[in-house]
């Protein structure tokens, strides 16, 4: 991964509709905005942030989260994730994520954290070979 001199960022959007609810995702009973769909939200933003960093051949895979969903948005709503890279610790990436609607109110933060791997290499041990 190359490195940079700038803040590293990324930034995802998505519209909360039937598709991404706790009901669609079997997390919950509510038409809200589900806590997986928030979180594969947030590491949308992760990969994007470094998605220009990357060798090639490299890709990064995710290995810890530690977030908090404080409040339930509905359909319709539009919700942007957003991650900043905070740590480089070798091939560990950890960043700063927080999900927030449009109008401004946080839904959800945290910190995720990634590793920068080899994809092919990955994927045989992944594959027992």
């Amino acid at each position: 991964m190359k490195t940079a001199d700038r803040e590293i960022r990324g930034e995802a959007l998505c519209k909360v509709n039937s598709t991404n609810t706790a009901v669609a995702a079997e997390s919950g009973s509510l038409p809200v905005f589900a806590t997986p769909f928030m979180v594969a939200l947030m590491e949308k933003a992760t990969c994007q942030a470094v998605a220009d960093l990357l060798d090639e051949g490299e890709t990064t895979v995710g290995t810890a989260i530690n977030v908090s969903h404080i409040k339930a948005s509905v359909q319709g709503t539009v919700i942007k994730a957003e991650a900043i890279l905070t740590e480089v610790d070798g091939r560990k990436l950890t960043f700063s994520v927080k999900a927030s609607e449009l109008d401004g109110d946080t839904i959800g933060s945290g910190t995720i954290e990634r590793f920068t791997v080899l994809s092919e290499k990955f994927m045989k041990k992944a594959e027992g070979k």
